[in-house]
């Protein structure tokens, strides 16, 4: 955005996850190493009536291709992004200014949910390592 590259992956910060098992995708991350220190949130949804999505075939290891994973193309997506700073009374990073990208939206969005039965919400947090951190940089 803007000529500057955000990389939101978890060897650069955290990324967090809330998907439920069909219409509504929550994504967070933050990077707080290097320069460009920033926190992204992606929120998607579409109506399960309206949007039920379309079954595609993906590799499973005993059925080979099954109709295994849900798609759509008709999501409605929601971006904003934020400066990052660090709070030294805090220790934690903080929002700094007004966002960068400020509830941007599309509904052209990809949402996609993978493996059956699929019945619950999928919540996560990725929080990379080292080693495993610095040999992936």
């Amino acid at each position: 955005y803007d000529g500057v590259f955000y990389e939101a992956v978890p060897w650069t910060g955290t990324m967090n996850w809330d998907v439920s098992p069909w219409g509504r995708w929550i994504l967070r991350g933050r990077c707080t190493s290097g320069e460009n220190l920033f926190e992204i949130e992606v929120l998607a949804h579409c109506d399960q009536e309206v949007t039920p999505g379309v079954l595609i075939r993906a590799p499973t290891i005993k059925n080979g291709l099954s109709y295994f994973c849900r798609d759509t193309f008709m999501a409605e997506i929601t971006l904003s992004l934020w400066s990052l700073k660090y709070d030294a009374q805090t220790k934690d990073y903080i929002r700094h200014g007004p966002p960068i990208i400020d509830s941007a939206q599309s509904s052209q969005g990809a949402g996609e949910v993978g493996g059956v039965p699929w019945s619950e919400d999928w919540i996560g947090v990725s929080d990379m390592k080292q080693p495993m951190k610095g040999l992936v940089r």
